[in-house]
Formats: structure tokens, C-alpha cells, sequence
């Protein structure tokens, strides 16, 4: 009777333990403001991924490459196969476990170890002895702390993170290409540009040669000149470089890229076009950055996994059991005398072990802290990446306007100078002079256009695509 009431005790005990395990989790609020500083527009997203906007079938192209075949997108759908199967484990832990043990075993006795000694002045004793045994048996842990339970919010959460997270590595693989892509075009636009400067600037450099050697120039406005030519063909190389470093940059992120697909990205086309990218509020934030899902859910996980280290406070049962058959002789194996039945009830409790599940709970905690921090962090960060391509992409806008103006107003100056050279007014370095800052201001178009389409990818990838 003392026995049923000890026992019914502890069981109680556990029950109560069981409502102590952790506390049902709450996301942590987040210190965003109610709008953008910069008060971008709000505007419905569409259905469609935001890289169609630029209506560029080779970056369509490009980017569905990143997604299908780019390692850094194979190895997070590899994290997520892992954190699926952590959860599968985490569930299994909570269900009961079978198993069957077998086994035939022959053994010759010795005469001068353990029983044998005695066997020896036993007459007839065999020393060759058979032993058979075919056992089924079940556990099944009680989970009246909870620690089970919790330990399987924590492990779904932790997949939940990493679903977010792959999701997370593809908007940043398709914002990486369409950066790339830009770049590339906009490196070979300028190229363009700056071989028809510096075609001005030779044809200026002889010009300037020509009144030299006729001692109408001083030495200085041909050196000058020279240095002028130099430069720029100096530039050429420069963005012949960029060129190619986007072209590397771009296999990377696309895995690879074939033959036919590099020579056609040689092929100078015009840099792609958008409108900005789709905006709201910042507590939007929260839904379309999946690396704020992800840094939400590791929240959730860590505070699942302090209620497992809380759990350890309390006792453990197990209820175990076992059915077979054990016998010498194999014939007759399968027999009631030989049958073997067991039941039981387990007990773990860790009462004395000198502060260690004070420590256990004492860093469950901080690493939930820690969670909490790195994702009250990541938003504010998300935030400040929103307002970044807003202020960029404005920027990069009104400079586009200041620069398209300029490359208007030097267009109109230098077909005013053309009809006056050709009516003689005007010498030939002063028209190949408006010539060349013609082409200066449409270089900076040129960048400020290519500046423009990259705050747009920016701009959709700091608000999650």
C-alpha cells in the first residue's frame, strides 16, 4: 500500500512538472516603426516574380538557371532534407519502440573457469552447450514533463527555419544574378560609349598635332590631348574587365553556364529597365523577408529547447516490456515452458547531479536571448535595407533626369556647332570638343540608368521579393 502511494506521488509530481516544462511560445514584438521614413508608395504586389518586370528573357533565363542548378540553392534544400529529418527523429522519440533480438549460440564449457570446475566431478558432463533466444521488446518513455513534446516544437521549428531560409538563398541568388546582369550590361554600355570618346579624342589628339607642327599649338595642348587619348582607352580595358567579372560571377551563381549562353551575354544589349519595387508598411516586413521567418522561428526553437533543459528537473518513466521464447534446444523453442514475459516500469530522476541541469537551463536561456536579440536585430536591419534602396533608387532616378537633360541640352550644342562648322564659323577641335561632352554626359546616364535598375533589385530584395 506504502508502494501504490509513493508511486502514485511521483506520478503526480510529474503531472504537475508537466505544466512547469516551458511556457507556450509568444513571438517577441518588434521595435519597427508604423512607416517608412522615406515613405515609399504602396503598391500591390504582383502575382508574377519580380525579375519579369525587367521583361529580359536572357535574365529570365539566367536566373531560372540560379534557381534550378546553383549549388548555393542545393546545398539549403540539403539543410532542409537534414532539418526534416531531425523533426521525423523528434516524433519518433514521443511513439513507442519495438525491436527483435535473436540468436543461436554454442559454447564449449571450461573445466577450469566458473562452473566448470564443479562440472568436472559430474559424470557425463557436457561441456558443448546450445543456447537459443528469440525476444520481441517495447519501450515507450512517458512524457508527463513535456520535455518530448517540447523537444518537437523545437525540432519543427528549426525545419520551418530552414524552409525559410533555402527560401531566403533563392531571393538572394536571383538578386545576385539580376545585380550581376545589370552590371554586365551597364560595363558594356559604357564600353561603347568610351570607344566613341576615345575615337573623339584621337581624332581631337590629331587635330591638335597637326596645329603643333604648324606651330599654331604649344607643346603642353598636345600632351594634353595624348594623355586625354590614354585615359580613356585606359577606361576600355576597365570595363573590360567588369565585363568579365560579371560574366565569372554569373556562372557561380548559375551553376555554370554553357558556351552558347556566355557568347551571347557578350553580346552588348542594352541595360534592363524596371519600375521599383513593390512596397508597404514595415510590419509587412514580417511576411515577405523570409530571413525574418527564419530568424523567428530559430526563436521559437530556442524557447522549445529551454523547456526541454526545464524538464530534466523532473522525474522520468518508462514503461517497458518483453515477450519470447530462451531455450537450449531448438525443437522445442516455441514452447509454453520455454516462453518468457516481462513487464516494467522505469524510473529516471536526476536528483543529485551537482548543478548540471541548472546549467542546461541557465544556457537554454541565454541562447533564447540570444535569438530573441539577433531577431529583433535582423528586422530593424530589413528595415534599414528597405530605406536604403529608396533613398538609392531616388537618387540614382533624379540623376538619371539631371544626366538625360544634360545629354539633351550637349546634343543640341553640338548640332549647333556642327551646321556652324559647316558654314565655317567654327573650327573642327570645337565641334569634335561638343562631340566628346556628348559623349561624357551619356556615360553618365549610362551609369546613372544602370545605378537605377540595381536599387530596383535591391529594393525587391530588401522587401522579400
Amino acid at each position: 500500500m506504502t508502494t501504490n502511494r509513493s508511486l502514485a506521488a511521483l506520478i503526480g509530481l510529474a503531472l504537475l512538472g508537466g505544466c512547469a516544462a516551458g511556457t507556450e511560445y509568444r513571438r517577441p514584438a518588434l521595435p519597427l516603426p508604423a512607416a517608412f521614413h522615406n515613405a515609399p508608395l504602396i503598391v500591390e504586389p504582383g502575382g508574377r516574380p519580380w525579375w519579369r518586370d525587367f521583361a529580359d528573357p536572357m535574365l529570365d533565363g539566367l536566373v531560372a538557371r540560379g534557381l534550378k542548378g546553383g549549388f548555393d540553392v542545393e546545398a539549403a534544400m540539403a539543410r532542409v532534407d537534414q532539418a526534416r529529418a531531425a523533426a521525423g527523429s523528434a516524433r519518433a522519440a514521443r511513439m513507442p519502440s519495438g525491436s527483435l533480438d535473436g540468436s543461436a549460440v554454442r559454447t564449449r564449457q571450461s573445466l577450469r573457469a566458473g562452473l566448470g570446475q564443479i562440472a568436472d566431478y559430474v559424470p557425463d558432463f557436457d561441456r558443448t552447450q546450445d543456447s537459443f533466444e528469440l525476444v520481441g521488446g517495447a519501450s515507450w518513455e512517458l512524457d508527463l514533463a513535456g520535455g518530448l513534446k517540447r523537444g518537437r516544437e523545437a525540432a519543427v521549428a528549426e525545419l520551418e527555419a530552414a524552409v525559410a531560409d533555402s527560401q531566403a538563398v533563392r531571393l538572394t541568388v536571383a538578386a545576385e544574378i539580376g545585380d550581376a546582369y545589370i552590371l554586365l550590361r551597364s560595363a558594356q554600355r559604357r564600353r561603347s560609349i568610351a570607344v566613341d570618346q576615345a575615337a573623339a579624342a584621337q581624332k581631337l589628339e590629331n587635330i591638335v598635332r597637326a596645329r603643333f607642327v604648324h606651330g599654331a599649338a604649344a607643346r603642353f595642348e598636345l600632351d594634353q590631348s595624348r594623355a586625354s587619348t590614354a585615359a580613356i582607352s585606359a577606361g576600355i580595358a576597365e570595363f573590360d574587365q567588369a565585363a568579365q567579372a560579371q560574366l565569372a560571377r554569373l556562372a557561380v551563381l548559375a551553376g555554370g553556364l554553357p558556351d552558347s549562353v556566355v557568347q551571347a551575354l557578350e553580346r552588348p544589349e542594352p541595360v534592363p529597365v524596371a519600375g521599383f519595387a513593390a512596397m508597404g508598411l514595415p510590419a509587412d516586413l514580417m511576411r515577405r523577408r523570409p530571413d525574418l521567418v527564419a530568424a523567428e522561428r530559430r526563436v521559437a526553437a530556442g524557447h522549445a529547447r529551454l523547456g526541454v533543459a526545464l524538464a530534466e528537473y523532473y522525474p522520468k518513466f518508462t514503461l517497458s516490456g518483453l515477450l519470447g521464447f530462451q531455450g537450449n534446444d531448438a525443437g522445442r523453442l516455441f514452447s509454453g515452458p520455454a516462453s518468457v514475459v516481462q513487464g516494467g516500469l522505469g524510473l529516471r530522476w536526476r536528483l543529485f547531479d551537482f548543478g548540471r541541469v541548472d546549467a542546461e537551463v541557465a544556457r537554454a536561456k541565454g541562447a533564447e536571448r540570444e535569438a530573441i536579440a539577433q531577431f529583433r536585430n535582423a528586422a530593424l536591419r530589413a528595415a534599414e535595407d528597405v530605406e536604403r534602396a529608396v533613398v538609392a533608387w531616388r537618387t540614382a532616378r533624379e540623376r538619371e533626369a539631371v544626366h538625360a537633360e544634360e545629354v539633351r541640352a550637349a546634343t543640341a550644342a553640338c548640332d549647333a556647332l556642327d551646321r556652324a562648322y559647316r558654314a565655317g564659323h567654327v573650327s573642327l577641335a570645337e565641334l569634335v570638343e561638343a562631340q566628346r561632352r556628348v559623349l561624357q554626359a551619356a556615360d553618365a546616364l549610362a551609369l546613372a540608368q544602370g545605378d537605377a535598375a540595381r536599387a530596383t533589385v535591391a529594393g525587391w530584395r530588401a522587401f522579400g521579393g
